[in-house]
């Protein structure tokens, strides 16, 4: 008689975390003075410990190690809050004239790879996750204009077109499941971007394909 063996689906944790950054993290970085300067509660950064402003101060990307502990739920931002922090990053950090612009690019950079790094981890996708990686995507091709002309030193071209490759590479996979009204026009920015690689060619035949052209 054959056997049959039944697979456990994969178990999606949902994240609890109502804020953009954990307690245990702001505590730990606000202890070991590891807050940047625009997560600092106004009038305390002079304090011989500045403290971090709880409306302000935003996850940072951490590394994966071999060994590390997996993240709490409690550590984890819902889909929601990685959506409110991503409208935060976007529409309050990235507009700033009172600081270097590269500066500003570092700093939103790492946030916006930890929101992509809890979304992974929670398995985010459908509206959610096509409006927080449209937002990065505009963020990031904007940055390879503002700053293509600084030093190695203050703008990596080549780390930012792995996030962008990696972005349009998620972003599409969420558009195929569904209609979203910006579709068209990130599948055009993902071609004219790509133009010269070696995936262009069929990338641009698909989408000829798809609309009938030559048939």
């Amino acid at each position: 008689m054959m056997s049959v063996k039944f697979v456990e689906p994969d178990v999606v944790h949902t994240g609890t975390c109502p804020g953009m950054c954990p307690d245990k993290e702001r505590d730990e970085r606000q202890r070991q003075k590891r807050l940047h300067k625009f997560e600092i509660l106004e009038g305390t950064a002079r304090d011989r410990l500045p403290r971090a402003d709880p409306q302000r101060i935003v996850k940072e990307y951490a590394r994966p190690a071999a060994g590390k502990e997996a993240a709490q739920l409690c550590e984890l931002r819902p889909a929601n809050v990685l959506l409110k922090t991503v409208h935060y990053l976007i529409n309050e950090i990235v507009p700033r004239h009172d600081e270097p612009w590269a500066e500003v690019y570092d700093y939103v950079f790492d946030r916006l790879r930890s929101v992509r790094q809890d979304m992974t981890i929670q398995k985010v996708s459908g509206p959610i996750a096509v409006t927080i990686l449209e937002k990065t995507l505009r963020f990031l091709l904007c940055a390879s204009y503002w700053l293509c002309e600084e030093p190695i030193q203050v703008f990596d071209p080549k780390m930012n077109d792995v996030h962008v490759q990696e972005c349009f590479s998620l972003l599409l996979a969420n558009y195929s499941a569904g209609n979203y009204k910006n579709e068209v026009e990130f599948q055009a920015l993902a071609i004219l971007y790509n133009l010269g690689r070696c995936s262009t060619n069929h990338k641009v035949f698909l989408v000829y394909q798809s609309k009938g052209v030559g048939s």
